[in-house]
């Protein structure tokens, strides 16, 4: 049965704990002054001016160790007789008072006793509480005569918001100051006489009014008053009555109250009243005492003190009846209404009037006279729980506290923590202090809710979801256990307060609870599921199967409910070899046992992974959490023989145990596995290890394919030095090499360490070890992309490329001859190279020379005699190439007569005569090389890589250098001069006026009209002539307009200096000028006037 509530004794007796002051007072020394400090904090007590009639002052009692026994013999609510006290066998004695009233605050309870006085006692927490030991003791304050006689005090209002409070005692209202209780004068506060009852506003509970004060209700015989509570205490509102009031409530604008003769609902916007019940009349004897149930009698009939109670916001609870001496003409009832005074929800019963009722919504608690607390639920008006008092309390009363905190032993016996299997040096001291303060603070708990009676008050504290479901585990009812944990999980709010906290650390230990009780019942997938709700820390599962070494640093703390029930269910073996389902019998046994470990493990693997996605944020922390989880998944995946599951663990970032989890992967010969396990922890040099074994088959594993290209993918990554050192880069690519050249040369030239690397020490290697084709492939790269200044590289590169041309040429030597046949009969509209481009794509050995006329045009760092002694050999295949190394040798008449009179390229020789002799032909888009369609690996390291700028090709858009214009002139002179002595004369006719009409800018008139034949007509040079002498003039008449423009210029200068001198006037030298700044002798030296009028030597200036 759902029980909400449990009760907590506060002070088991009253009247012990001030006898003990009192013994304490007179074996103290007597002192004039008080030993409190004058300080007006609450940890401090201030001195207290001596008033022997309203105060009598006790010095702290209540020792740890005599609270803890004092509670140990009346603790139990639930026992028929209290226990015998452990250092004395007489029952304790009949204290000379009761206690009539309660309040709390804070970490303060006010007793209001029945001969006039207030016990005010502390609970404070204990800074060195042994484990078991409850974290607080008692403190007697003070004892406070109200100054009333013996009356009883009726009742106690305590209002924090303005650090007052109020009792009442003989129909009169005192005012005190919190928390000390230290009565205020009557000259700034006075009493309030004549009061029946008084009340405060609850919907202000927790608030203060916007003026700073706070509003009571105030009941006497014929009026209600309302006064505000601040600094002062005014009056500012008065209702009439008819009838007196016996109690009363307020909530907001309503107040509800009791006369002699109904229960009234007021409301003091309309100022309406509306009559709801009668009030219940008992008759009784004359000697029914103060505290009792009747208050003030009206004839022969004692009017009951009716039981008032707010439920919420515009809801009020009454109860009517018959009351009566005999218990068996009792018929109570409790009737809610709203703010217009109509029945709400339904009605509730009980077996007798209540001494009172307190409403934690949705929950009514009412104390009956058989000494039971009834719990009803306001929603369905069911009765949850029956809580039987201990017949020597004698309660009396209930009343609201403002959450004073109580310490729930249960509650901090079941949430402890402690370390599991943990070595002492293990154990962080820090962390274990850290659970005891968590425990400290989920097991203080408020208390809403006080009951109190002749000589003890007890806290009514709302049952912890622990505490109720830790008993249906104990009984195996965890299916109800689980529902009603889920539905406080559901309900549980997203704040970040204690009290999430402690609902979370309660549903942590149900849920770890019930799942080792169901994984004692081997129901794997729930139990582990349930564990893994319940935050435990799976190293506790792990190492249930089989793998301890985790339990260490930091240590494994389990609940000490929890703690018990793990070791005593031990290993998983253990588990299924216990199982009480399991049929023993010879082949089933066997076979059943085989059956619930493959289902423990693969339970153990889901687990595995929804603990992994918790705790991913540790991965790559070195924590023994990730740590224990990647090991635990990896183990359970060889066992199982999956190699996908294998590699996706290590693939991606984990924490593996690195030397366990290798020797696991080689001892089942999975090599590759054990690869990338060391790929994942940055460990390059033992991966290539391991990939070089499997390649050449040293270790066997099928698992690893293209196991060449992962070794070069890989070389070519941008690894730091201390993962992969150059040393270790270059020896693997040296590896690369006797297996595949290409993916070797690609290492070489792409790795982002290439620039590290020394060339001349690879090409020395690669002209021992290496194909012609791969040493090609790393110049191209050296050439072209690492722009090397060495004449060395450049000749070497054109001397492989010619011996790829003559090698192919060897087997095309057809094509070689028709070539130039086959260009001189295309039109010769085009360049001779610009021919080869076009037919690149149908030719290899084209393919080939072009690569090398690039070279030998763009490179300006070639051994030319070397090349033009390997071209010379074969003048017929070489033809263009000896042009453009004639060329780069400045034998230029050498070149043009190669392009004109063997190739007939007259389109190539003049764009040589443009470029000064650095190009034959305009190169097609270039056939890639080899080295060029590896580009680098995409590299944060590239970024900071600066390459050379390539060498630009001279254009003719750039402007020539007088040298190059006298040069290119030089050339086209040439080229004309050839061009005449053509011997077709049709040729030479075209050629000639064709060279005049498109680049007579390079040629001088004059020495043109002495090289043409006399026999020229002149209409055929007419266009040249006319432009030429254009030229000429324009060329004069710029120089004119500049000379023009020149004198001009000199003349407003000229000018200039007159007015200047004029404005200026004489500067007069004699003997007896100085510099201005070496202050010597100006003599007869030149001298300077500087701006400010100053005269200076001319090196003086200068400086």
């Amino acid at each position: 049965m759902y029980t909400p509530y449990t009760l907590q004794p506060l002070l088991p007796s009253v009247s012990s704990l001030i006898a003990t002051a009192d013994d304490y007072a007179s074996s103290s020394p007597a002192s004039p002054s008080s030993p409190r400090s004058s300080s007006s904090s609450f940890f401090s007590r201030r001195q207290q001016s001596p008033n022997p009639a309203n105060s009598d002052k006790q010095p702290l009692v209540g020792s740890p160790s005599r609270f803890n026994s004092l509670l140990s013999q009346s603790a139990s609510v639930h026992s028929s007789s209290p226990p015998s006290s452990s250092t004395s066998t007489s029952p304790p004695p009949q204290s000379a008072f009761t206690i009539d009233a309660v309040a709390a605050w804070d970490n303060n309870l006010y007793l209001g006793t029945s001969d006039g006085h207030i016990l005010h006692f502390t609970l404070e927490e204990q800074t060195k509480a042994r484990d078991g030991e409850i974290p607080y003791t008692s403190r007697l304050e003070s004892k406070i005569n109200l100054g009333f006689g013996r009356k009883s005090v009726e009742r106690i209002l305590v209002i924090p918001q303005v650090s007052k409070a109020i009792a009442l005692c003989d129909a009169t209202m005192s005012f005190y100051s919190l928390p000390f209780f230290d009565p205020i004068p009557v000259s700034l506060i006075p009493h309030i006489k004549g009061v029946s009852a008084f009340t405060h506003n609850v919907a202000q509970e927790g608030r203060i009014g916007e003026d700073g004060t706070v509003e009571i209700c105030v009941g006497k015989r014929r009026v209600i008053q309302f006064y505000k509570i601040g600094e002062l205490v005014q009056l500012w509102k008065e209702v009439p009555l008819h009838e007196g009031v016996i109690t009363m409530i307020q909530m907001g604008h309503h107040v509800c109250l009791a006369d002699h003769e109904n229960h009234k609902l007021i409301d003091l916007t309309a100022f309406t009243s509306t009559v709801l019940v009668p009030t219940p009349h008992v008759v009784t004897s004359p000697t029914t005492t103060a505290g009792s149930l009747v208050s003030m009698t009206a004839g022969a009939h004692r009017v009951a003190r009716p039981v008032l109670a707010v439920v919420k916001e515009g809801e009020f609870l009454m109860v009517s009846g018959t009351v009566s001496n005999s218990a068996q003409n009792q018929t109570t009832i409790g009737i809610i209404v709203n703010a217009y005074g109509e029945p709400v929800h339904g009605t509730m019963q009980w077996s007798s009037y209540p001494k009172a009722i307190c409403v934690e919504y949705p929950y009514i608690a009412a104390l009956l006279r058989n000494q039971t607390i009834e719990i009803h639920n306001v929603l369905d008006q069911q009765l949850l729980q029956v809580i039987q008092l201990n017949s020597s309390i004698q309660a009396r009363g209930m009343a609201f506290a403002q959450g004073i905190k109580v310490w729930m032993e249960g509650l901090a016996r079941r949430l402890r923590r402690r370390p599991w299997k943990a070595a002492e040096q293990d154990v962080n001291e820090e962390e274990e202090a850290n659970y005891r303060r968590q425990v400290a603070r989920y097991a203080t708990m408020p208390a809403r809710v006080l009951v109190y009676g002749r000589d003890a008050v007890l806290a009514q504290l709302v049952t912890p979801l622990v505490v109720q479901v830790d008993g249906l585990l104990d009984n195996h009812e965890i299916e109800i256990a689980l529902e009603t944990a889920d539905q406080a999980r559901n309900t549980m709010s997203a704040d970040n307060n204690i009290h999430v906290a402690r609902m979370q650390a309660e549903l942590d230990y149900i849920y770890q609870k019930a799942g080792f009780l169901l994984l004692q019942e081997t129901v794997f997938e729930d139990a582990l599921t349930l564990l893994s709700k319940g935050n435990l820390d799976p190293r506790v599962v792990i190492a249930m199967f089989g793998q301890q070494a985790w339990l260490s640093d930091p240590a494994v703390y389990l609940f000490d409910g929890v703690r018990g029930l793990v070791d005593s269910l031990g290993a998983i073996e253990n588990i299924v070899g216990q199982d009480p389902g399991r049929q023993q019998k010879n082949g089933t046994d066997s076979e059943l046992r085989r059956t619930l470990m493959a289902n423990a493990r693969e339970a153990l693997e889901k687990y595995l992974h929804i603990e992994r996605g918790k705790f991913r944020h540790l991965i790559g922390q070195d924590h023994a959490i990730s740590k224990a989880i990647d090991s635990a998944l990896l183990h359970i995946y060889i066992l199982n023989d999956n190699d996908t599951a294998i590699l996706e663990l290590l693939q991606r970032p984990n924490d593996c145990s690195l030397q366990g989890a290798i020797d696991a992967l080689q001892g089942s010969k999975r090599y590759y596995a054990a690869s990338i396990l060391y790929h994942t922890k940055h460990m390059y040099d033992k991966v290539l290890e391991l990939w070089t074994k499997i390649y050449t088959g040293e270790y066997a594993d099928p698992r690893m394919t293209d196991g060449l290209g992962q070794i070069k993918r890989l070389l070519l990554q941008d690894i730091p030095n201390d993962e992969l050192s150059l040393e270790a880069t270059m020896r693997y690519a040296w590896w690369l090499l006797g297996r595949k050249a290409e993916d070797s040369i690609e290492v070489f030239i792409r790795s982002p360490r290439a620039p590290e690397m020394d060339m001349d020490a690879i090409l020395s290697r690669l002209d021992k070890e290496a194909s012609p084709s791969a040493l090609r492939t790393y110049l191209e790269y050296v050439v072209w992309t690492r722009q090397s200044q060495s004449a060395e590289h450049h000749t070497r590169l054109a001397i492989l490329y010619l011996n790829d041309v003559e090698q192919v040429a060897r087997e095309h030597t057809e094509e070689c001859g028709r070539l130039a046949d086959e260009y001189k009969l295309s039109g010769r509209s085009r360049t001779f190279v610009e021919f080869l481009g076009d037919r690149r794509q149908s030719s290899e050995i084209i393919r080939r020379r072009l690569l090398l006329i690039r070279l030998l045009q763009r490179s300006p760092l070639y051994d030319a005699q070397t090349i033009m002694d390997r071209v010379q050999q074969d003048d017929a295949l070489f033809n263009v190439e000896r042009v453009i190394v004639y060329g780069r040798m400045k034998e230029h008449s050498k070149a043009l007569a190669i392009l004109i009179h063997n190739l007939c390229d007259f389109a190539g020789a003049e764009t040589y005569c443009v470029t000064n002799g650095e190009s034959a032909g305009t190169l097609p888009d270039m056939p890639t090389t080899s080295a060029q369609s590896m580009p680098p690996a995409r590299t944060s390291s590239l970024k900071k890589r600066k390459e050379k700028p390539l060498p630009e090709m001279p254009t003719e858009a750039k402007q020539p250098t007088p040298e190059q214009m006298k040069e290119r002139r030089e050339l086209f002179a040439m080229l004309l001069r050839t061009y005449l002595d053509l011997q077709d004369s049709d040729v030479m006719l075209s050629r000639t006026m064709h060279l005049l009409a498109t680049q007579g800018y390079y040629l001088d008139i004059l020495e043109v009209l002495q090289w043409l034949p006399d026999d020229w007509p002149i209409a055929t040079l007419q266009h040249f002539l006319i432009r030429s002498l254009r030229r000429s003039l324009h060329a004069y008449r710029n120089g004119q307009v500049v000379l023009g423009i020149s004198r001009g210029e000199n003349l407003m200068v000229g000018s200039e200096l007159v007015n200047l001198y004029k404005e200026i006037g004489p500067t007069t030298v004699d003997i007896y000028s100085t510099c201005h700044q070496c202050h010597r002798p100006l003599a007869e030296s030149i001298v300077v006037r500087l701006p400010n009028g100053n005269l200076s030597h001319i090196k003086c200036s200068e400086d």
